[in-house]
């Protein structure tokens, strides 16, 4: 259902939009019934469609509501409205609407008068103690969450964290810490509150009412301080001293009274079992001292000065540093650094959206922020289906912040810096400042780019065609110049991932070899530079590598694996050690590796789910028919002319080819051997497969009865990729991509004559060609080609080259102008980024075309392996999706201070 202003939700009218969470959307509403002002916050739609999350969310919601109390902001009511669009119920919370200004904001102007803030204090502890006693936590105090009414009352809200005190039982695995978020646990990221996190929270341990007194103690001090008690340079270091750093007090004001010091070392205490046993202690002793009582002497004797203080911290080090040298010089002095602790926690999607599963994520160099690309779940109606947004997630925040939409999945990078982000879109490199304005082109011509790198001098090093080596480029725009070249003796399809070492001259980057780079003995990890033209090889790999840490990164099946290497020298030394599993690779990247890394912070997408597909019929609308079941990738589906059969190329590192009877449904497996198999096609009247193997040379086309009686032929061999498209309709001609090694690493498209069983260039030019498929009659052949600087799709004659046009005008990217003929003739469809659009087609004494339009979005592989089919005149198109993500499998993990488990690796 769609939320907007001025909309009824039951009773409620809703009239402006407060905020958005991991919770959901809060609105400010009207009550209409009792005439009055109400927060609405309204649940994410996977609440929904998880019944048991719901169930859960639903009882300690209840619970909630039962805390009716002048200090805690009320829930009014839970409820469910019916949809009126064929969608999901909505399930919202009506909530006292709190007016003011919260302790954040109060905060911001300096500390609290002390009797003010003992006040404040006071009706904190009130409300948390009527919550604890009715078996409710909060697990997220902070300023944030305290209003300050009108009034002058404080009211603690937000217990969108909150559990039932039962809960505090639960298993003690990271992954439940409230640091975290998972189904059935938590619906929100409070990564950004770390400065208020009991220790027993930072280390992901079970928690109990005793981490609410940790934060009390914490809230308290910066009340009469108006400074964070822990506040690191990075969120790794603020969680570093929540865990060790010593409590110190010595900036309470001169007036703070000796109890209330004594009060906060109680609250402090990082052993729950010698903490404050019950925050209503803390009111006691609070009502006591505003009431009049009196406080404890400070002794003479223990009253410290700054002056004295400094001095015994003086005579301290100097005791320490003499003991310190006699150790050294009987070889004793410690040559290790404490180090920090490693902290794993969860970084969800903006609410309604999903992580793209083949952009990895990039981490800014000071470890802050994350960048991130985002496609928007099918129940998101605020968002065009299809779009493509870029985001970035400062890690001190609890919200992510849309920067931009695209067209592509975009690949992100920084700038060394951290004010600019890289990215792919429009056919073009661009860059945009983090903190928004316009998008500045860097230069042209990049239509498949898979990575970039920048330096501190300003220059940018990224691949621009998935078939050619890497570019370089200033900054500030330019014309891009060639900086790797592909190596024919070893067989290379394209470079790409590169990513600057220290030194700012040296680069690591992936070549991808042959069509099959998880069995080719030279795909891997290479060097290049800035400086030269030679590149050096490090290690195979399957996936692109990043340095940091003083260690390369890369993923070995779902591992990711840290191998020490010294970027001075460019040599590896010891052995690899894993420092992260369930890492995914990327469904659609040869070397793909869906993490990003800093000194101090790693992140990566979990689960290999982004490699499976699904096939789903949909119709010319968008909406879905029927699906066909998910597998472990499927590519290049094409339907036989009768309708009943559908062959389709299914696996990973290998690929084979396997035959779908839609009316049985049931799949025989055609092709078996141990090669990649993949873009098979049906002769005219079904008898045949034809499809593209790499058995003993790089692309090889091979035919076999569809009876599978007889034995595959090999028909036609060359030492380059190619791309199989169609078969004429009499039988005579294949179509196929080539590509071209020793000419710009373009690509033509060319005709194998099944009579003579020779090969031929067809078009052909100085720029690429390639994607060709014919109409249904024969007469015509459409193809995407770059020749405008983008990529279009272009139609003409067949066989005769006789007159050309270009019948789109929304250039983009490869891949997404795969096009394909309506069965019927009469519409032409092709892809766009996530858009699925068609063309209507008049035919006559030549061809007439319409102006495209959008049916609808998906997500789906980009590339050659995501061809639409289309049948039923149009009706039914079958497409091939990346699944859906589950209700609480879509975050990625954080892992604050990775590499702690390599000290000594």
């Amino acid at each position: 259902m769609t939320i907007e202003p001025g909309q009824q939700l039951l009773h409620y009218r809703l009239t402006e939009k407060l905020g958005e969470g991991g919770m959901g959307v809060v609105w400010k509403a009207t009550d209409t019934t009792l005439d009055r002002d109400v927060a609405i916050k309204v649940l994410p739609p996977d609440f929904a469609a998880d019944a048991e999350r719901l169930a859960r969310f639903d009882r300690e919601a209840r619970l909630l509501a039962s805390l009716n109390h002048p200090n805690i902001a009320g829930i009014f009511g839970i409820h469910k409205a019916e949809a009126t669009d064929g969608r999901a119920e909505t399930h919202f919370l009506a909530m006292e609407l709190v007016a003011g200004e919260d302790l954040s904001e109060s905060l911001i102007n300096g500390p609290l008068p002390v009797e003010q803030a003992l006040r404040t204090a006071r009706e904190i502890a009130t409300g948390l103690e009527a919550a604890h006693e009715n078996g409710v936590i909060h697990r997220d105090l902070k300023p944030a969450n305290v209003k300050l009414t009108t009034e002058g009352q404080s009211k603690v809200l937000d217990f969108g964290l909150a559990k039932a005190a039962d809960a505090a039982t639960a298993s003690g695995d990271p992954s439940l810490s409230p640091t975290m978020t998972s189904a059935g646990t938590q619906a929100g990221m409070i990564l950004g509150t770390a400065s208020y996190m009991s220790p027993e929270q930072a280390a992901g341990q079970p928690v109990d009412r005793r981490c609410d007194i940790w934060s009390f103690g914490v809230l308290l001090h910066e009340l009469l301080t108006g400074k964070r008690l822990f506040d690191g340079e990075t969120v790794s270091h603020t969680l570093a001293a929540v865990l060790r750093a010593d409590v110190d007090l010595a900036d309470l004001p001169k007036q703070t009274p000796v109890r209330v010091e004594q009060l906060i070392r109680r609250c402090l205490e990082r052993d729950p079992t010698r903490r404050l046993r019950d925050i209503g202690e803390a009111r006691i002793l609070l009502d006591d001292l505003l009431s009049g009582g009196a406080d404890e002497a400070r002794p003479e004797d223990s009253a410290v000065t700054p002056t004295q203080a400094g001095k015994g911290r003086f005579a301290w080090m100097t005791l320490a540093l003499v003991s310190l040298a006699a150790l050294a010089v009987v070889g004793f002095w410690p040559t290790e650094t404490p180090q920090l602790p490693r902290v794993q926690s969860t970084l969800v999607p903006p609410l309604g959206w999903d992580f793209a599963p083949g952009a990895p994520f990039a981490v800014s160099q000071d470890g802050r922020h994350v960048a991130f690309v985002a496609h928007p779940r099918s129940d998101n109606e605020e968002v065009a289906s299809g779009s493509v947004g870029i985001w970035v997630r400062d890690l001190a925040s609890a919200e992510s912040r849309r920067l931009i939409d695209a067209d592509v999945d975009a690949y992100p990078f920084w700038s060394p810096d951290g004010r600019w982000i890289g990215f792919f879109a429009g056919g073009k490199l661009n860059k945009i400042e983090v903190g928004g304005g316009p998008v500045i082109p860097i230069c042209d011509g990049t239509n498949d780019g898979r990575g970039g790198t920048w330096s501190e001098s300003g220059t940018i090093i990224f691949q621009r065609e998935w078939n050619e080596g890497l570019m370089k480029v200033a900054a500030g725009g330019g014309t891009p110049e060639p900086l790797t070249t592909l190596d024919k003796d070893r067989f290379d399809i394209g470079h790409r991932w590169p990513e600057l070492l220290p030194d700012g001259r040296h680069f690591l980057f992936y070549v991808v070899s042959t069509s099959n780079p998880v069995t080719s003995e030279h795909s891997g990890i290479y060097v290049g530079s800035l400086d030269s033209e030679e590149t050096r090889f490090l290690l195979k790999s399957e996936s692109r590598a990043l340095y940091a840490g003083g260690h390369l990164l890369y993923r070995v099946g779902s591992t990711l694996m840290a191998h020490r290497f010294d970027p001075s020298t460019l040599t590896l030394t010891g052995d690899p050690a894993p420092v992260a599993t369930d890492v995914t690779g990327g469904a659609i990247s040869w070397g793909g590796a869906q993490f990003g890394v800093s000194e101090n912070l790693l992140i990566h997408q979990r689960g290999a789910g982004s490699a499976d597909t699904v096939l789903q019929w949909r119709d010319h609308d968008g909406n879905v028919l029927e699906s066909i079941d998910e597998a472990d990738g499927y590519w290049d589906a094409t339907l036989s002319h009768d309708g009943s059969r559908l062959a389709i190329a299914i696996g990973q590192d290998t690929t084979d080819i396997w035959i779908y009877d839609l009316e049985r449904d049931s799949r025989t497996r055609f092709s078996y051997d141990t090669a990649i198999d993949r873009f098979p096609l049906w002769s005219p009247d079904d008898s045949r497969l034809a499809y593209r193997s790499s058995q003993k040379s790089e692309g090889e086309i091979w035919i076999r009865p569809t009876s599978g009686q007889g034995e595959a032929q090999l028909v036609y061999s060359v030492d380059t990729s190619i791309i199989l498209t169609d078969w004429s309709r009499d039988g005579k001609s294949i179509l196929f991509d080539y590509v071209r090694r020793a000419d710009d690493d373009e690509q033509d498209v060319w005709l194998f004559d099944t009579q003579t069983m020779e090969a031929r260039p067809y078009l052909t030019g100085k720029f690429t060609q390639r994607e060709a498929r014919l109409s249904p009659d024969g007469r015509w052949v459409a193809y995407s080609s770059n020749e405008s600087g983008a990529d279009e799709v272009y139609v003409q004659a067949f066989p005769e080259s006789e007159g050309r046009w270009v019948v789109s005008n929304d250039g983009g990217t490869r891949g997404a102008f795969t096009p394909v003929w309506g069965d019927d003739g009469r519409e032409l469809f092709y892809r766009r980024g996530n858009s699925v659009l068609a063309l209507p087609v008049t035919s006559g004494a030549g061809l007439a075309f319409g102006t495209p339009r959008r049916l609808f979005g998906l997500i789906s592989r980009s590339g050659e392996g995501s061809a639409l089919v289309v049948t039923d005149n149009g009706q039914r198109i079958l497409c091939n999706e990346l699944p859906p993500t589950a209700p609480g499998e879509s975050g990625a993990r954080l892992i604050q201070n990775w590499s702690t488990a390599l000290v000594g690796k």
